[in-house]
């Protein structure tokens, strides 16, 4: 009796032992999954077309009627 709780004890430990283990290796790749994602969206806003430095929506309608 006295071993199976020793032994549950053990086993216990090392679950939550591993399980710290993981949350760790997750939270420190979070810093490069976020910067991962600022570059992705810097980079697909560079290749939508640049909206006219003054703002000017006109030049943007000319266009279209042309």
């Amino acid at each position: 009796m006295d071993s199976q709780i020793i032994l549950s004890l053990l086993a216990a430990s090392g679950v939550v032992t591993i399980l710290l283990f993981v949350v760790r290796g997750l939270l420190d790749q979070l810093p490069d999954v976020f910067a991962a994602w600022h570059r992705a969206k810097k980079a697909y806003r560079a290749n939508v077309s640049p909206v006219d430095e003054d703002g000017d929506e006109e030049g943007r309608e000319a266009d279209m009627r042309e």
